[in-house]
């Protein structure tokens, strides 16, 4: 493969996409990625298999086992993949919005309306699901978009790259709106940043430190990015037990693995007695290691620290 060629036919036919995708309506698009949802289920065997043959490489190569769960699809997995879709068909269309409006002393009328960046690529690492998370969200927002996931989950996102464009073509669609970049060669990231500015409108990088610092520092095309976080759920005083019980176990146990994780506790200090006592026992419960403050220890006779 010459990755110039190969990546300069992946801009040229996301330019021809993109035409055609910002032509439709909400509606439209709403039913495109109801069908995307419907066309993840329908392939959901081929999906596992390609997403088993990824795990055995990943275990011959020694991918660390926090890593080989991110990577690791299964039916309920896909299934929840499948739900997130429907779930943006539910958000509301960020396109067409009156952002700002005023009139002049002269009489003319400004307005500021929303609408799309254009052509959209994406670098991501390990986890399959950003393929189908990413472009959904590219398409309710009417962005054509380029996909160059991490080479732990190359077979699974063939695969769940062709489940989405089969959705595409049974609606008559280009299928080109959504594109993965089908080769593991670094060089391919390197020429879609440094060298196809002309096409991309913007790169947002996804994935640890080193993913998105490398990608700022050499992109010449326009980057969204972030760097280190700390994932905080906050208790109000007048949150209800029950509910701020089940936000924290879900933000925390869910998937430990994930970048999304919490990390970081904060309760109001005047719930501090009804509320983390509750809250800090479940977690321990369910086998999660909870470091806290003196004030809290407290509550604990000092045997928490």
């Amino acid at each position: 493969m010459i990755i110039k060629d190969y990546m300069d036919t992946v801009g040229l036919r996301s330019t021809e996409a993109s035409h055609e995708l910002q032509s439709l309506s909400t509606d439209d698009k709403n039913k495109l990625l109801l069908s995307i949802a419907d066309s993840i289920r329908s392939k959901n065997n081929e999906i596992i298999k390609a997403n088993n043959e990824d795990i055995v490489l990943a275990k011959k190569s020694g991918l660390s086992e926090a890593m080989i769960n991110r990577l690791m699809l299964d039916e309920i997995r896909i299934e929840n993949i499948a739900k997130s879709v429907e779930e943006i068909v539910r958000l509301p269309d960020p396109t067409g919005q009156t952002l700002f409006e005023t009139k002049r002393p002269n009489g003319l009328e400004i307005n500021r309306v929303s609408v799309p960046l254009g052509i959209i690529g994406i670098i991501y690492e390990s986890r399959p699901n950003v393929t189908v998370d990413a472009s959904a969200l590219c398409i309710k927002a009417g962005n054509v978009v380029i996909l160059r996931g991490g080479k732990e989950s190359f077979n699974s996102n063939i695969k769940l790259t062709e489940a989405i464009q089969s959705a595409f073509t049974s609606h008559n669609l280009n299928k080109n709106i959504v594109q993965f970049i089908e080769t593991t060669d670094r060089a391919a990231v390197d020429y879609m940043l440094s060298e196809m500015s002309e096409t991309i409108d913007v790169i947002v990088p996804r994935g640890g430190k080193s993913l998105v610092k490398k990608v700022q520092k050499i992109s010449n095309v326009n980057v969204i990015g972030h760097l280190e976080g700390n994932c905080h759920v906050y208790v109000d005083k007048d949150a209800d037990l029950n509910m701020a019980k089940k936000v924290v176990l879900n933000s925390k146990m869910r998937r430990t693995s994930i970048c999304g994780a919490a990390e970081t506790l904060l309760i109001h200090d005047k719930c501090l007695r009804s509320h983390s006592l509750p809250i800090i026992r479940e977690l321990i419960l369910k086998g999660c290691e909870v470091l806290v403050d003196k004030k809290i220890n407290k509550y604990f006779n000092n045997k928490l620290k």
